[in-house]
């Protein structure tokens, strides 16, 4: 999730925390559904290592064209007044980083393994659901320390915000190197 944290904190340093907030829920929103599909084909996916691969090699490229995106985005230091299509905007950009983070499916059917074979949880659809459902909860509070975070280093830093899309260009371009490399070697 380090890039979506990344991206949560950019955005409310760039246009401020009321829209970072509203990004994390679109985020959050996603991961339900990316728990849900891990756990309910946890045996398809942690039998098949090629589909693992498969989600790997799709990652690469997403990760660098998002990365340069950022890194090549010219900033702003003023801060944009929110409208209620700029909150639809900040939703829809939280539900596409989130998508597009491909990797959580493998971590959640590592996760639903390790907690299933430890008899922590059962993998019948209506404990996936639960699961998926804490899941949102505690990723939303993640995204909103991040969100809060962004505010408060925008507050200490106002040259930071000039930087911030470079730095989460530079991190979306170092998980898809990272990631080529587990791929590749």
């Amino acid at each position: 999730m380090g890039t979506i944290n990344v991206s949560i904190a950019e955005e409310s340093i760039r246009r401020g925390v009321r829209a970072g907030i509203i990004m994390a829920c679109g985020a959050a929103f996603v991961e339900f559904f990316q728990a849900y599909i891990a756990l309910s084909f946890f045996n398809i996916l942690s039998t098949n290592p090629e589909v693992e691969r498969t989600i790997i090699l799709i990652c690469i490229p997403i990760f660098l064209v998002i990365g340069f995106y950022y890194f090549f985005k010219k900033n702003s230091t003023k801060i944009k007044p929110t409208t209620k299509a700029s909150h639809v905007i900040g939703f829809a950009k939280g539900v596409m980083v989130t998508t597009l983070n491909l990797i959580a499916v493998p971590y959640y059917v590592f996760l639903g393994g390790y907690l299933h074979s430890a008899g922590l949880i059962r993998l019948d659809p209506e404990f996936v659901a639960a699961f998926s459902v804490g899941v949102v909860g505690g990723t939303f509070l993640v995204f909103l320390l991040y969100a809060k975070l962004g505010q408060y280093i925008r507050r200490k830093s106002e040259k930071l915000s000039l930087y911030a899309g470079k730095v989460v260009g530079l991190i979306f371009i170092a998980i898809a190197v990272s990631q080529a490399f587990r791929y590749y070697w």
